[in-house]
């Protein structure tokens, strides 16, 4: 296999991370040097590589995304969330769903391998709500009242875009398009300008429920629950565990918890290194071997970005 070319707009944490991923994915590839202070269809090296990562602060995607959607010809990879302007939702009616790819990690990550494990191996029946939980106070800390990440103007949907995105395409992988999305957002702890918290809720169209309630400000606290009609799936932040079967009775014909069937020590930060490396080797090869990505992977990515400002698209089933 040839040497890929690989560019990276972007050179923050998220940067680092990806960058050491590819270290030990199985590539040769030369890094193409982006220069942010000039416009990308000028730099000819980085519009001639064979890959772009977008990795920069969210409300620049968009800008970058216009500039390389008319003329750019290699892949990209656009960590989510894509967009955070509603106004900008038209971009994905221009880019090629084939080349452009979006780092939605958690469809890659441990809670759908477990999921798919289980409902082999157990009768648990369909999906019907999941419950999240995820907070840390990390607006206390001097690195976020200096980050864009605390201020409205560059982060208008505050903790949503940046922790609550990553629950709300997995509840949509798992669960299906929604057909009602309620967000509720509050700045909790007042750092900054943009909001710290949110309490989401998804009405699936196949009838089905998800709540997911993330923070910036609250304790630190990791729990996802998932309920199916004949069992349950529980993580705490450190173990995922079946419950089943459902009709599990005390000696007086009460309903008790079940026992636990299956269970799987996972940390969340492993599990979450394991799923950005699973969606990054899955992008790379795809490009690699001059692959298409599937217009439903990159419409279920427009259905998340929809969700996220609290719309949805009638026109998708």
């Amino acid at each position: 296999m040839s040497v890929m070319d690989v560019s990276f707009i972007g050179d923050g944490s998220h940067a680092k991370r990806i960058k050491n991923i590819l270290k030990n994915l199985e590539f040769d590839f030369n890094y193409i040097k982006h220069d942010r202070e000039v416009a990308i269809q000028e730099q000819i090296n980085v519009m001639n590589s064979d890959v772009i990562f977008i990795l920069s602060p969210n409300h620049t995607h968009i800008d970058y995304l216009r500039q390389l959607s008319d003329s750019y010809k290699g892949y990209v990879y656009c960590e989510k969330p894509v967009i955070n302007n509603f106004q900008d939702i038209e971009i994905f009616s221009l880019l090629d769903f084939k080349r452009f790819f979006f780092g939605f990690n958690l469809r890659y990550s441990e809670f759908t391998k477990f999921i798919e494990v289980t409902k082999a191996k157990y009768d648990v029946g369909s999906l019907v709500n999941i419950n999240v939980h995820m907070s840390y106070p990390f607006s206390i800390k001097d690195h976020y009242k200096n980050s864009w990440k605390s201020d409205s103007n560059k982060s208008p949907s505050g903790v949503v875009e940046n922790l609550a995105i990553h629950y709300i395409d997995l509840a949509i992988t798992l669960l299906g398009p929604p057909k009602k999305v309620n967000i509720n957002l509050t700045n909790v702890n007042r750092t900054g300008s943009a909001d710290d918290t949110a309490a989401i809720t998804l009405i699936h169209k196949n009838g089905s429920s998800s709540q997911i309630f993330t923070s910036y400000a609250t304790l630190a606290k990791e729990g996802i629950y998932f309920a199916f009609e004949r069992g349950d799936i529980s993580y705490d932040g450190s173990n995922l565990h079946t419950y089943f079967p459902r009709e599990t009775f005390n000696s007086q014909g009460l309903s008790i918890r079940p026992p636990i069937v299956s269970k799987k020590e996972i940390e969340s930060e492993l599990l979450y290194s394991e799923s950005l490396l699973n969606c990054v080797d899955y992008f790379f090869k795809t490009a690699a071997n001059k692959k298409l990505f599937s217009h439903e992977l990159f419409k279920g990515s427009k259905i998340s970005t929809l969700a996220m400002f609290g719309k949805v698209d009638a026109n998708i089933s």
